[in-house]
């Protein structure tokens, strides 16, 4: 040992090795105070509305020959509406009454329109619009629009698709 005291540094290098060694000493407890885990409770609350699905404009044919009524086909819910209601509007705007159509219906479908609905009793003028409003199973509802033409004032009662 007195040798390797005559070395010129040793002094230095045994105090680093000391130092060295009480560092790593703490370093266990250090490590182990950072490899702790922590819980956490985190509460998630959803929004008590949720926006309606979209209702795309159904497609209108004109589906027998006598002009009676034309099929309009809608598709795209990623549910099964519970009621579909409608009503219809001249060029003036005004809504007269509404016709509910209860189910069973589709994620996607078609439904007929009758030229003598009673929906089509104020419209006066053509094209007529024709508001559809589906309701499904939570409350919610869509709604769109088609265009028909009628045969007003002939009483023919005669629907075509606009």
């Amino acid at each position: 040992m007195a040798r390797f005291r005559s070395l010129p540094g040793a002094a230095l290098a045994v105090g680093a090795f000391v130092l060295m060694v009480l560092l790593g000493a703490g370093g266990a407890s250090a490590s182990a105070l950072w490899q702790q885990s922590a819980t956490a409770t985190m509460t998630v609350t959803a929004s008590g509305t949720w926006s309606a699905p979209v209702f795309t404009t159904p497609a209108c044919s004109n589906v027998d020959n006598a002009n009676k009524y034309v099929s309009l086909g809608y598709s795209g819910f990623s549910e099964a509406p519970t009621k579909l209601t409608f009503s219809a509007a001249g060029t003036n705007g005004v809504y007269g009454p509404s016709a509910d159509m209860a189910g069973p219906f589709g994620t996607s479908g078609t439904v007929a329109l009758f030229g003598d609905s009673t929906i089509f009793s104020q419209v006066t003028t053509t094209p007529a619009t024709v508001r559809i409003v589906a309701t499904f199973s939570n409350g919610v509802q869509a709604t769109t629009t088609v265009k028909v033409s009628l045969d007003i004032g002939t009483g023919n009662k005669k629907i075509y698709c606009a």
